[in-house]
Order: C-alpha cells, then structure tokens, then sequence
C-alpha cells in the first residue's frame, strides 16, 4: 500500500512512520533527486508512491537542481498533467487568467489546484525551448541603496557610506547601523527649536529601511522619497511619502501620525500598514496589517480594520474599501514579488522598477493575469523566464526590456 497522508500524521502499511514536517522535508529531499537523476530505485518507488497520491500539505522542491534546461522543465509539466489527468488540466496561456506553472527555481505542489510557486532563488541565463528569451546580458536585483538630503541640501549617497554618525540635525544625530539601516537619534544638550527636514530618496532598483526620530520605522520601496523631520514637535508627527513605503509606527495617543501621499492623508496612533502612491498607478492604496488607521480624502474619511485596504481612484478621488490580503501588499517588504491575479502592465512596472529597467512596448500592453510569487532576489533573466511562460514575449536590450507583439 502507498504512503497515505493527511494533515497531522503519515502511515505506511497502517504504521506511523513520520509527523508533517519530517515527511514533508523527506520529500523535498526525494524531489530534489528525481529532478537531478539522482534518485535510486527504492527512493523512486516512495517517491511515485507519494507523488500519485493526494495530498493536504504543501511541499516545496528545492531549487538547487539545473533549472535551466528545457528537459527538466518539459518532463515535470508532463509529470504534473499525468497526474492531475485531465480533471485540473494546465491552463493554455491563451486563456484569460494564466498560471505560474514552472518557476525559474522551485516549486509548492498544491494538490487543491495544483498551482506552482516561485520559491528560491535562480537565474538562468536563458528561457528554454523555442521561447528562448534574447539576453546579451544579465540584470542583477535590487540591492539596499538610498540617498539623504539633509536640510541644508547636502546629500549623503547611504549605501556607500560608512557605518556611524552621518550628521547632526537639529535635537538629532543620524546613524548608520551595522544592518546598513538609517536612525535618528537624540542629542542630548541640543535644545534648538528650528524645525529641520530631511528627505530619503530610494531610487529604481533600491530599498531602505530607515527609523524615525519617534522610534518609528518605515521600509521605502524603489522609486520612492519620505520627508519628515528630525523631531517630531507639535499636535501631530507628519511625513510625505511618494511611491511606496511600509510603517510600524510607535504608539503616542497625544501626538498622532500623518502620512500624506499626494490628495491622501492615512492618519494613525500605534499601527503598521503599507502605502502604495506611484504617480504611474491608476490608484493609491494602503493596506492595514495591525490598529486602526483613517484614510481622509477630500471630504471622505474612512476607518479600516486589519485585513482591509483602502483604493483611491487616482482619477475620480473615489475612496473604496476592500478585505484584502495584507501580506500580499507587504511581500516587497519581504523579498518577494507576489501576484494575485495581477495584470500584466502592473506586473511589468514593479519589474521596471526593482530591477531599473525601462520597459517599451512594441505592441498592445499584455492582456491577461499572473497569479504566483517571484523572489525579488532573481536576477532579471529568471522574472522574464516567468514572463516567457505565462505568454509574454520580450528581449531586453542594454536597460530597455521590449515586449514584443
């Protein structure tokens, strides 16, 4: 009898032989080895066992196994058709709603709707087959780079400076930390009133973390610039943000936080939500992980709960209110590019963005949608992999990635 499995324990022959996550790693092992040849006769017969029973768990293959060659790729995809018959085929790229069904690197097999997942890391050179992708060369991720504008408009390029105080601005003196993280912290026997403001600005291709003179912290993602200043004085704390930026905010019921991003204003106590302003969006989004936040837009005024995001239409002004899922909006944060039925042209602006890139389409913008989640730390050949097989044809010349009709 085959190995049965359900979500505490797995039995063979009736026998208890290992918990969840010991046989989930086994498999991972298993899975490795059948993708490499690797695999013996015994370990195949256990693998086959497993692979053509159901299954509630998901498990991840890893990556480390030639991802780059057509053979590999072809023969999983025809292994996953054979299994899931005909019932759940592969969906035809032609269709509207197209599915990540092989990752530049690993996968999650999910037995419910037999998705793949991008997990881990890998950058082939080149697509297979004859969707070869035309590479000259290679675009290396994002990396952590900002630069400072301090009030007097001196600017500090972070990424290239030394770890230590930067400067002194106002009550407040700027570190660089071991991470390569910015804090402002305070200077004892500086009493200066003068209100200071400084701007970090993330450009393509870079992120920042960086701590707030209240002892908040706000993750920026590429193309983007938050000026605040160096102490918080007044009723209120208040910072500008363009482009996108995730905040966990300390908690001061007497002086409250105010983001303002363009018409928009997301005022808060002690929360942490994500806004998403990009002046090429068709809206300006935040989403609520934990608290409460208000969103005040114009003479609206909405109060979200976690798990909720609130859309303004960039061209009616127009506040709705959605559940959402909240990991999603911060999964930059995290390292990953995550889709949930994501439009093309979306898609392709947050790649332009990480990897700086200028994306130029010879025809129509892509029609369709990708459901799925990308390690921001591929290098492009891998993201434009994905592009390839989910339907989207493209060459990238020097910086320029053309989408082709």
């Amino acid at each position: 009898m085959g190995i049965r499995l359900s979500r505490l324990t797995y039995y063979k022959d009736d026998a208890f032989i290992m918990n969840q996550e010991e046989a989930k790693h086994r498999y991972e092992v298993l899975a490795e080895k059948w993708l490499k040849g690797t695999i013996t006769p015994e370990e195949a017969r256990e693998y086959a066992d497993w692979y053509n029973t159901s299954q509630d768990a998901p498990v991840d293959i890893p990556a480390s196994f030639a991802a780059s060659e057509a053979a590999h790729e072809q023969r999983m995809l025809r292994q996953m058709e054979e299994r899931i018959g005909m019932h759940t085929p592969i969906v035809p790229l032609v269709q509207k709603y197209r599915r990540l069904w092989w990752g530049a690197a690993a996968l999650l097999v999910l037995a419910a709707g037999s998705y793949f997942w991008l997990q881990q890391q890998a950058a082939p050179a080149t697509a297979p087959g004859n969707d070869e992708i035309a590479l000259q060369y290679d675009v290396p991720p994002g990396t952590n780079k900002a630069v400072l504008t301090l009030s007097n408009g001196r600017q500090i390029i972070l990424d290239s400076a030394a770890n230590g105080t930067l400067a002194l601005q106002g009550n407040a003196s700027i570190v660089k930390q071991d991470d390569g993280s910015l804090t402002y912290l305070d200077t004892p026997g500086n009493n200066t009133h003068e209100v200071l403001y400084n701007t970090m600005s993330i450009p393509k291709g870079g992120q920042y973390q960086l701590t707030l003179p209240d002892g908040s912290r706000v993750w920026l993602n590429a193309a983007s610039t938050l000026k605040y200043p160096t102490s918080f004085t007044g009723k209120e704390r208040s910072v500008e943000l363009t482009g996108e930026g995730y905040f966990e905010i300390a908690p001061d019921a007497h002086q409250p936080f105010l983001v303002k991003a363009g018409s928009l204003q997301v005022k808060v106590l002690g929360t942490s939500f994500n806004v998403m302003a990009y002046a090429d969006e068709k809206s300006i989004n935040t989403t609520l992980l934990s608290g409460a936040v208000k969103v005040l837009q114009g003479t609206q005024e909405k109060t979200l709960t976690p798990g909720q995001q609130a859309t303004v239409d960039n061209q009616t002004g127009l506040v709705t209110i959605n559940e959402t899922e909240a990991e999603q909006a911060i999964a930059w944060k995290d390292g990953m590019f995550r889709f949930s039925s994501s439009n093309m042209a979306m898609v392709l602006r947050q790649v332009s963005r990480w990897y700086d890139i200028e994306v130029v389409y010879q025809g129509k913008v892509p029609q369709g949608h990708i459901t799925g989640k990308v390690p921001r730390s591929m290098k492009l050949s891998g993201v434009l992999r994905v592009l390839e097989l989910s339907g989207v044809h493209c060459k990238l010349e020097k910086n320029k990635l053309i989408i082709l009709p």
